[in-house]
């Protein structure tokens, strides 16, 4: 009984890790597009605990930028043209499209609603919201 006990609290834990880089203000603050690119910040909050605790696979055009915990974000500088941007997971992911464009920086924030069947989505916000949404965020890119 012990065992089957401590094997339930270690998974609990387990399913509770949150992004552990460096906060926003500390690391990427000051980030500008890179010559010919845009910015892409991807940040997720939690709107809930269920399915909370784990990573989200990220998508930018085509290609896997990274994952995230709630209360990380990443970053990415993409080439300019229209792109789709959802979650990659066992859930439904609602496709959000965005036509970049070259030495602009966009925000994206990433949510997941639902009770048993969880819908990722994944929203375009405003600067000036964004920055008081990910000040204390932590980076997760490579």
């Amino acid at each position: 009984m012990r065992i089957v006990l401590s094997l339930i609290a270690f998974l609990v834990l387990a399913g509770c890790a949150s992004a552990s880089g460096p906060k926003f203000s500390e690391y990427n603050a000051g980030l500008k597009p890179e010559p010919g690119k845009a910015l892409v910040y991807v940040y997720r909050v939690s709107t809930q605990l269920k399915g909370s605790g784990g990573t989200t696979p990220f998508v930018a055009g085509g290609q896997l930028i990274g994952e995230l915990h709630t209360g990380g974000y990443l970053t990415h500088q993409m080439e300019p043209g229209t792109h789709k941007f959802h979650t990659d997971g066992m859930y439904i992911d609602q496709e959000f499209i965005l036509e970049v464009v070259e030495g602009k920086t966009y925000y994206l924030k990433v949510f997941q609603e639902g009770t048993y069947l969880l819908t990722y989505y994944t929203v375009f916000v405003p600067e000036q919201t964004a920055l008081s949404e990910i000040q204390d965020m932590r980076y997760e890119g490579g």
